[in-house]
């Protein structure tokens, strides 16, 4: 070798087959992650979206639940990407990975549209499509992992909402106006309910929201003026004023979501039946 010319460094076979021997182990982990959460996700147990998990959990000090799957996934993901980066193309084709190394950059991609698939199925299965406000999978989530969860410690209502007369609007101006007027009386409850409160869309012109940190005492006069206001909406033939049912009942260590919605909704059904009544509680 000439004097100054510098020596080519060539890998030893057993630091190339120690390298292979690392990623094959990363490989199965991934592999097994996979696995188990296809599992839950089968199970319909999905993490509930980033984008809506401090407003779900804004009504409660519990910690956050760690999705261990996701973030071993997320994990892993980092890990490749970081492997990637410090690896030289030329090295890897001279050492006999460069399979692998395209295996993992296929790997990386399938998690990053796995994390989009899982955003929009998240979102479609928390939240009500046309109003955007939360539907009852979500409140079944929030009132077990939240409101059973510290029933002791804070008060808790449920207020159950009926639109008076909804048929009618569908009958004289068509389904399109029937859904402008949910979604303007989703609008309603959004504007006059506490951000750590929780509004959901049950079904048809069925709403209903969990009420937290006040005693019935308090809320029920703050009911009885929504009850008596309703809201104005514009129609072809002019502005009209919609009016709404209100029920209200305390929810109760004893309870399941159930059993709640039921004494709410007798409560509306009676607030309906007499109208010159304003909004009851049982």
């Amino acid at each position: 070798m000439f004097e100054g010319a510098r020596e080519e460094i060539v890998p030893k076979a057993t630091e190339a087959s120690g390298f292979e021997e690392k990623l094959k182990a990363e490989r199965e982990s991934l592999l097994a992650a996979w696995i188990a959460f296809l599992e839950l996700q089968r199970a319909k147990k999905v993490p509930f979206p980033p984008q809506y998990a401090d407003a779900f959990y804004a009504a409660t000090k519990v910690k956050k639940k760690d999705n261990y799957i996701l973030n071993l996934l997320i994990e892993g993901k980092g890990l490749f990407n970081s492997l990637l980066e410090k690896l030289d193309p030329h090295l890897a084709g001279r050492i006999g990975i460069a399979e692998e190394i395209n295996k993992i950059a296929n790997y990386i991609r399938r998690i990053e549209e796995l994390e989009q698939e899982l955003s929009f199925l998240k979102e479609s299965f928390l939240r009500d499509k046309l109003t955007f406000l939360w539907n009852k999978n979500a409140l079944e989530k929030f009132f077990y992992e939240v409101v059973i969860a510290n029933i002791f410690e804070e008060d808790y209502l449920l207020c159950y909402f009926d639109l008076d007369k909804f048929k009618s609007i569908n009958d004289k101006y068509g389904h399109k106006w029937g859904d402008r007027a949910l979604i303007a009386f989703a609008e309603v409850l959004r504007r006059n309910l506490k951000p750590k409160d929780f509004p959901c869309r049950l079904h048809g012109d069925e709403f209903c929201a969990v009420i937290v940190g006040v005693t019935l005492d308090k809320f029920t006069s703050f009911a009885e003026e929504l009850y008596e206001k309703g809201f104005a909406m514009k129609f072809p033939d002019g502005v009209h004023q919609i009016k709404f049912s209100i029920g209200l009942t305390n929810i109760i260590a004893s309870d399941n979501l159930e059993k709640a919605l039921e004494r709410a909704d007798f409560s509306m059904y009676w607030c309906k039946e007499n109208g010159s009544l304003k909004p009851i509680r049982v």
